[in-house]
């Protein structure tokens, strides 16, 4: 398996869950303050990872809750952000320019700012009234697991809350299992691209899972591979995409556990009539040990990551193309 350590994924997963605590004391501190609505703010692939967290909180809370791009946020003046909003931020480098501006103009508004960061004593992190630094831990996208599930469990909406953190004890073992049991199927897709590029590619998911797939398209194939991307929302595909699908024109889904998986189920049935390439990414193909079955679907969004991982991975090999290489992003001034 190309770049795959077993020591370092269990030992990063290890530093992830050592966090446990520091962040379900966040989420009780949040919950002794008190508030009226939840906001998830951050740009590109940071914000893509808090999406299942919204989503999470809007299938499970009647706590209102909504998701914003934080460049459009600081534009709009929007009144449902007050003194009683949580905000939550997270960046990588924890100093991402647009986030770091959102976060600033939340704590003008007055509203109480969480951070993620995996920069220690970064601005954003400064800007914030409660930050944590996940460093090397991994994957850091569980890091709101810990806020967003010890909150919905001080309120009484996630009773099952600790057995399900007690879990992911474990998830370094489990991430090392999706790993080798995804990776033939990563190998497939990466092959199709050893002799040439492919022209444009469509990636679909929806759900918990939608925002990793959209981060998929974005983040990695555009950003990261120069590769022409799509993403679409399973629910919209019928509405416009379906007309692009044709022979040769490579379709991949990204298919998690929770409500909405009867979309994708619609969107595969008709693009395995309609192309010859077809790459279907399933969580419930992997076997997941340790972990509840009622409490798959949680973790679908981190399990959809972990396939990616491996397709990306190996896209890269057989390209040559680091994932590392930028020609314009954080390299010019725009």
């Amino acid at each position: 398996m190309v770049e795959f350590n077993e020591k370092t994924i269990i030992d990063k997963a290890d530093k992830l869950y050592a966090l446990r605590a520091d962040l379900e004391a966040v989420a009780d501190k949040l919950c002794e303050k008190g508030f009226d609505n939840i906001l998830f703010t951050s740009s590109g692939g940071s914000l893509c990872v808090l999406e299942p967290y919204s989503y999470m909180m809007k299938s499970t809370s009647k706590i209102p809750t909504f998701c914003e791009i934080s460049a459009e946020l600081v534009l709009t003046d929007n009144p449902l952000v007050t003194d009683k909003t949580i905000a939550f931020l997270t960046s990588k480098s924890g100093d991402t320019r647009e986030t770091l501006q959102a976060a600033k103009w939340l704590k003008e508004k007055g509203a109480t700012v969480v951070s993620i960061c995996g920069e220690p004593d970064s601005p954003i992190e400064k800007a914030s009234d409660y930050s944590v630094c996940y460093g090397e831990a991994e994957p850091h996208d569980l890091t709101m697991m810990f806020i967003i599930g010890n909150i919905l469990y001080n309120r009484g909406e996630f009773d099952e809350y600790p057995k399900f953190a007690d879990e992911l004890k474990d998830i370094g073992k489990i991430l090392v299992s999706v790993a080798k049991e995804v990776d033939p199927k990563a190998i497939e897709y990466a092959e199709a691209f050893r002799e040439k590029d492919r022209d444009y590619q469509i990636w679909v998911s929806s759900g918990n899972t939608w925002g990793l797939t959209y981060s998929m398209a974005m983040c990695i194939l555009e950003e990261c591979q120069w590769l022409r991307a799509k993403s679409v929302n399973s629910a919209e595909f019928f509405h416009g995409t379906l007309e692009l699908v044709e022979k040769g024109v490579c379709v991949c889904v990204g298919r998690g556990e929770g409500p909405t998986r009867p979309l994708e189920d619609r969107v595969i049935k008709f693009a395995s009539q309609h192309t010859d390439t077809l790459y279907v990414f399933d969580t419930k193909d992997c076997s997941l040990p340790g972990i509840d079955e009622k409490f798959r679907w949680l973790l679908s969004p981190c399990i959809i990551w972990a396939i990616y991982e491996r397709v990306y991975l190996n896209l890269s090999h057989v390209r040559y193309h680091t994932m590392d290489i930028r020609r314009y992003y954080r390299r010019l001034d725009y």
